[in-house]
């Protein structure tokens, strides 16, 4: 009876044991797993605390530099840091007193897929941009402009400088009329018209006309195509979610961000930066001429309009074109003659204009009155012809940038978040295209035995 016992008592025991060590290994292999989740959930925060400082203090956006201050970027980079993370929360653990049982070794941490800041040409970034903005209430003047996009787009349309030089090339090919001299010889009259010096001034430095100080621009160039918005663009690529891309809160978010010219910010590559924005050329100087020109073409479409409709400015030319001995002689000269001296008040008109917009003040869209006479164009004289309510030259200069398409304008927001960034130290491998916001891994590690495992984790700001 003893004999019995004592086999059923070592088969039990034998099964006992084989039962609890069945129940530890398969609570070590599980313990493995949730030492592994945790180790994965804690190195990807690790990764993602590693945000580029100075983008986050200069912009307000949060993105993995994939360069780490230095490197060429690439995402090896990034997944190295996850590994060594992930290493420091589990086999390096093991030989510390009171180490988890089990082996744990990481084996492989690649990354199957990330979004950077310049995801959907841009949209990533901009997200981030006008969550900023709204978070932050910015609402500045410049969105005033919105609402008179429609003028500001008609006026960009409008070329009257091709009717002007449509005319003063006519006036250039008719036949001058002749008069005896004293000695009894034929010769030509002049036409004597007085819009030709006004019209000589057409293709003249506008910055020059409009008195602007250019002490403060920047006298960098710099090398388009070192910046997104012209070298070859990586990782676009977005993972299908909708991003948010107010028109209001972008504008006021660039504005707040971004210097231009009488309201610079240190530190930066470029003085004119929305300038930049709205012109894309690659100098400070470029992009003020061609703001200038801008603005000289909008005045001038809207003081055109304006002095062609004058019933009384158009008498005055038409007076003033009758006293010419040109047109005495030879009647057709009269009516070209008036036309030309009205775009001619129309552009000193403008000129006075811009002046008046770079010296701090303001000129409304469409005028309802203006400072046009003939006599500013028979004296040859300039003046400063703003006052009162109207847009400044920030609110112009925003409607300028609108005019872009919404690609266009987030590269080149983009050029300018590189030229910044990269101006200071240790940044000169910047590049949004390798900002990362949001990533998926999957991490591969062996335990003891056969033991393996696999996870995957996406992780992001947004």
């Amino acid at each position: 009876m003893k004999g019995y016992l004592t086999v059923f008592l070592a088969l039990s025991l034998s099964f006992m044991t084989g039962f609890i060590l069945l129940l530890t290994g398969s609570a070590v292999k599980k313990a493995g797993k949730v030492r592994l989740e945790c180790a994965v959930d804690t190195g990807m925060n690790a990764v993602l605390s590693e945000f580029h400082r100075e983008l986050l203090e200069r912009y307000g956006l949060i993105y993995i530099d994939a360069s780490y201050l230095g490197n060429e970027p690439s995402i090896a980079n990034v997944e190295n840091r996850l590994k060594y993370y992930v290493e420091e929360n589990t086999s390096e653990l093991l030989g510390h007193e009171n180490a988890p049982w089990g082996a744990l070794a990481i084996e492989e941490t690649p990354v199957l897929s990330f979004e950077t800041a310049a995801a959907d040409m841009g949209a990533s970034m901009r997200n981030q941009a006008v969550c900023y903005a709204e978070d932050c209430g910015l609402s500045g003047s410049e969105r005033e402009v919105l609402g008179q996009m429609d003028e500001i787009r008609a006026l960009d349309g409008a070329n009257p400088m091709e009717y002007w030089i449509g005319i003063m090339e006519q006036l250039a090919g008719m036949e001058l009329p002749v008069i005896q001299n004293e000695e009894g010889e034929w010769e030509e009259v002049p036409l004597s018209n007085p819009a030709d010096w006004v019209f000589g001034l057409v293709g003249s430095d506008i910055l020059y006309l409009a008195k602007v100080d250019a002490q403060y621009i920047s006298p960098a160039k710099i090398e388009l195509r070192r910046y997104i918005s012209h070298r070859q663009r990586e990782n676009l690529g977005g993972d299908g979610r909708e991003y948010r891309d107010d028109r209001e809160l972008f504008l006021s978010y660039l504005f707040d961000k971004m210097g231009y010219f009488g309201k610079t910010r240190e530190d930066s590559l470029l003085s004119c930066q929305l300038e930049y924005l709205a012109h894309g050329k690659d100098s400070d100087l470029e992009n003020m001429r061609s703001t200038a020109e801008r603005l000289l073409k909008w005045r001038f479409a809207d003081n055109a309009s304006r002095a062609l409709a004058d019933g009384d400015l158009r008498a005055q030319a038409l007076a003033a074109a009758e006293e010419l001995l040109a047109v005495i002689l030879k009647a057709e000269f009269k009516q070209p003659v008036a036309e030309s001296i009205l775009y001619a008040c129309a552009f000193l008109e403008s000129i006075g204009d811009v002046r008046s917009i770079y010296e701090g003040g303001a000129v409304p869209l469409r005028k309802s009155g203006h400072h046009m006479s003939v006599s500013h164009v028979l004296n040859g004289s300039f003046y400063r012809s703003g006052g009162g309510g109207g847009l400044t030259y920030g609110q112009y200069l925003a409607g300028m940038i609108l005019l872009l398409d919404e690609e266009g304008l987030n590269l080149r927001a983009m050029d300018i978040m590189e030229m910044d960034i990269r101006f200071g130290d240790g940044n000169e491998n910047f590049r949004m295209d390798w900002c990362i916001e949001r990533l998926q891994v999957q991490v591969k590690a062996r335990g003891n035995g056969w033991d393996s495992y696999t996870l995957r984790r996406k992780y992001g700001y947004f």
